[in-house]
């Protein structure tokens, strides 16, 4: 017996609409879903807008005028943005930024390895938890303390110059080593560094232990010492933390400005002027806002890049 199309059409008709039905109730059930969902998050949205586009949005509308008189701002057009570019306490101040954060993250890198690497040591349990926490003091310590502490150790009468005395270096034993435009940037950094590494550290350690002991065992078994283990396997198994931990902490760094302000506020002659301690001074002793502005939004340029680097290299570690 033949089909009737006419007769198949009919009957695949209300299936279709009992089709588009179930459709339509998915979709106004998906927009609920979605709608409801948006509702939880909108109190922390709207926060967020107000307490970051809103001052981005102001700070971009600054860069662009004049603050001069300051009453009576005027647009100024471009003319911020190639003032500080041929300014050259900018590219002064970019160095020095530059040179605190790769060598604090550099630095901060070996010493945080090492000390992760002891802790990895199978040591007694207690006192290796004793020795961590220690450890983690300077972390823990607010910016503030941090600061007295080195002032006090560089204080030309402090801990730093009777050491050298110690050791008969007499002449260094005289030197006011943040009041000296040679050395009061490696003051800032030392600080600097001695505040951050138990971060790494503990990170680094967290690392250490979700490598197999199979792979140390394998290499004793050929004869490997410690430097070829830490080379060949140590290394390239913690690559993807080293990479993301130097990567978090050149943000963190490169956008540093408390330590450095309550230890030299940028002096002296300038040599520990950083890229934040530069924005500070221009905006709040100079109220140069449009200037300070400009410069600020070079810096938020740095840090969209560098955190674009870091997202992805989460991503794709995600990914594998």
């Amino acid at each position: 017996m033949k089909n009737n199309p006419v007769r198949n059409d009919l009957l695949d008709r209300p299936v279709t609409l009992r089709n588009k039905t179930t459709e339509k109730k998915h979709t106004k059930k998906d927009l609920i879903e979605f709608f409801r969902k948006v509702s939880f998050i909108m109190p922390a949205l709207t926060l967020l807008l107000l307490l970051t586009a809103y001052p981005l949005y102001q700070v971009v509308l600054m860069s662009f005028y004049d603050y001069s008189d300051k009453a009576n701002p005027v647009l100024a057009g471009i003319k911020n943005y190639s003032e500080f570019i041929v300014d050259p306490m900018f590219w002064s101040a970019l160095t020095n930024t530059v040179i605190f954060t790769a060598t604090s993250v550099f630095f901060g890198l070996v010493i945080g390895l090492t000390f992760a690497l002891l802790l990895n040591q199978p040591i007694n349990t207690k006192f290796r938890a004793v020795f961590r926490s220690v450890l983690m003091f300077p972390w823990l310590t607010s910016s503030t303390v941090v600061a007295a502490i080195f002032m006090l150790i560089f204080n030309p009468f402090g801990l730093a110059n009777k050491i050298l005395a110690s050791f008969g270096f007499t002449a260094l034993s005289q030197t006011a080593w943040l009041g000296n435009e040679h050395t009061a940037l490696m003051g800032v950094i030392i600080a600097n560094i001695w505040r951050g590494f138990p971060f790494m550290m503990l990170m680094l350690l967290a690392g250490l232990q979700t490598i197999s002991n199979d792979l140390y065992e394998a290499a004793d078994i050929d004869g490997a010492g410690f430097l070829k283990k830490l080379f060949y396997i140590t290394l390239p198994q913690l690559k993807k933390i080293i990479a993301t931990l130097a990567t978090l902490e050149f943000i963190w760094n490169f956008r540093s400005f408390d330590l450095v302000f309550l230890m030299t506020g940028g002096g002296p002659m300038n040599s520990t002027e950083i890229m934040s301690t530069y924005i500070y001074q221009h905006a709040f002793r100079t109220l140069n806002f449009g200037y300070a502005s400009a410069t600020a939004l070079f810096m938020l340029l740095v840090m969209v890049v560098l955190s674009f680097f870091y997202i992805k290299s989460s991503i794709k570690k995600e990914g594998e």
